[in-house]
């Protein structure tokens, strides 16, 4: 867990600016952002898989022009 303790002269702001620095210095935000978004970037199709998606949109494609006028 990551804090500051407040002191009798520190000012709210300067607490801030002191959380706000303790933490890019732990990387704890960098980290959980990282795990965040790291399966939807890192993770590419293959071929196989590309193309079944892609079968399967042509398809509803086809199914929506068809069904437009009615």
């Amino acid at each position: 867990m990551i804090g500051v303790k407040k002191h009798k002269k520190v000012s709210n702001d300067r607490l801030a600016n002191l959380f706000n620095k303790v933490i890019s210095k732990s990387r704890v935000l960098m980290q959980s952002k990282e795990r965040k978004f790291r399966d939807k970037e890192r993770e590419r199709p293959n071929r196989k898989k590309q193309r079944e998606k892609a079968v399967v949109s042509a398809k509803y494609r086809d199914e929506r022009a068809r069904k437009k006028y009615y």
